[in-house]
């Protein structure tokens, strides 16, 4: 992670630069005693260390200016002035560190600020597995130590055992790693409905209602398989069927 330095007194600068490395958690790769030669920079810069009171600057205004600004660094305000941390995090800003500063203070804001950098980074990745397997109308199970990319058409049900998520298909049962919760979301505009808190049914595999008491019914597969449809649910089933009674 690429971090800058902005302060107007030389001790300080070296002093945050040297505590910044011994972290050895992030590069620096500038320092300056002016806001003009940061902001000729930032785009490739993650975080950036900003003094407050710069001479004729105010780090502040420049946090104010970079809110609207997507691509912005992180800002950690390294101040002598404690005064200013409320406006600080109203421009958003990462922390707020004091001067003196010390070792432990920085190294746990490095910390915390690589922390959320790879959370973001798991997200990013996150999001772009659901959206291509989305695209690809599949799903990942598991058997054995195998993982696997199921076609979604291909799924008959999916079903909640001993706290295990089930995919059941033609070919035999699979465990999902998410929640029968989670499945419904993803599969709700695959064709796929929920009929009972252990259940969920690929619309397209059923053959048949079988009323099994007083409009109350049991979902019929085209392999046979029987899933029950719960009091809980009846209506929207009722509804995607057109019951009348």
């Amino acid at each position: 992670m690429n971090v800058y330095i902005v302060d107007d007194e030389p001790l300080a600068r070296a002093e945050l630069r040297y505590l910044l490395e011994q972290t050895a958690l992030v590069n620096v790769c500038g320092e300056s005693e002016n806001l003009e030669d940061f902001c000729k920079q930032y785009e490739q810069i993650d975080c950036v260390f900003l003094d407050i009171e710069l001479g004729m600057n105010n780090g502040l205004d420049l946090a104010k200016q970079l809110l609207l600004d997507a691509q912005r660094p992180e800002i950690i305000f390294a101040t002598a002035y404690d005064e200013y941390a409320l406006q600080a995090f109203e421009v958003s800003a990462f922390d707020y560190i004091l001067k003196p500063f010390e070792a432990q203070r920085v190294q746990a804001t490095v910390e915390k600020l690589l922390a959320k950098k790879r959370a973001a980074q798991v997200k990013t990745m996150e999001e772009i597995k659901f959206s291509q397997l989305d695209k690809l109308d599949k799903l990942t199970v598991y058997v054995n130590d195998r993982i696997l990319l199921m076609k979604i058409q291909d799924i008959l049900y999916c079903t909640s055992e001993d706290s295990k998520t089930v995919v059941v298909t033609e070919r035999g049962r699979f465990f999902a790693s998410e929640s029968l919760a989670a499945l419904e979301k993803k599969l709700a505009l695959k064709g796929f409905v929920r009929v009972h808190r252990a259940f969920i049914v690929n619309l397209e595999h059923i053959v048949e209602l079988e009323p099994w008491s007083s409009s109350k019914y049991n979902l019929i597969l085209h392999n046979r398989h029987s899933i029950p449809v719960s009091r809980l649910y009846m209506k929207d089933v009722r509804k995607i069927f057109d019951l009348s009674k």
